[in-house]
């Protein structure tokens, strides 16, 4: 079945997609593959300013107006890179003179790492969605265990800020491949 903006049972969805990341300072403008990750969370947050009439014997709302919003991203990396770890780290990843494959990685040497975010749908089942965030900032969010009897696993937490042009970001429903174009 065709998906459609309508109502239609079809039009449910079982999640999969592809996470990229630019930082800010990439001058190529490239994406990174991040890899397999699992989980990928989008948490909105919105405080709200309510009014209550004093009119009469019991207080009513009367109106509620937005005076905040903000936006994070969980997401759990499954593979072990350098550039993964760095971002786990909060450094910058370091390469040996090649052929050595080793990189170094000093820990909390940057106090941020920025950039852009991208999510491309690839699931099977519904509609898939691409989700832009031009201005991300990570932090790790949890513990890394290297010494597991589980798969390894990276959690990063990234705060959603707005864009150049005042935008978090774009959302961009039924694509049929990656839209690399605004």
């Amino acid at each position: 079945m065709p998906i459609t903006n309508a109502a239609d049972i079809d039009n449910t969805f079982i999640g999969k997609g592809i996470v990229k990341f630019m930082k800010a300072d990439d001058v190529a403008g490239t994406y990174r593959d991040l890899g397999e990750v699992p989980e990928f969370e989008y948490t909105a947050t919105v405080d709200k300013l309510d009014y209550f009439s004093s009119r009469s014997g019991i207080r009513t709302k009367a109106r509620s107006v937005i005076r905040e919003r903000s936006a994070n991203l969980r997401m759990v990396m499954s593979e072990l890179t350098a550039d993964n770890l760095a971002l786990y780290l909060m450094g910058e990843a370091t390469a040996a003179v090649p052929p050595d494959e080793t990189y170094t990685i000093d820990i909390f040497s940057l106090s941020e790492i920025v950039g852009a975010l991208r999510f491309v749908g690839t699931n099977d089942v519904g509609a898939k969605v691409q989700l832009d965030f031009g201005n991300v900032s990570f932090t790790p969010s949890a513990s890394f265990n290297p010494i597991s009897e589980e798969w390894g696993q990276l959690e990063v937490t990234a705060e959603i800020l707005v864009d150049d042009t005042g935008k978090y970001g774009t959302a961009i429903w039924n694509i049929t491949a990656e839209v690399t174009t605004p």
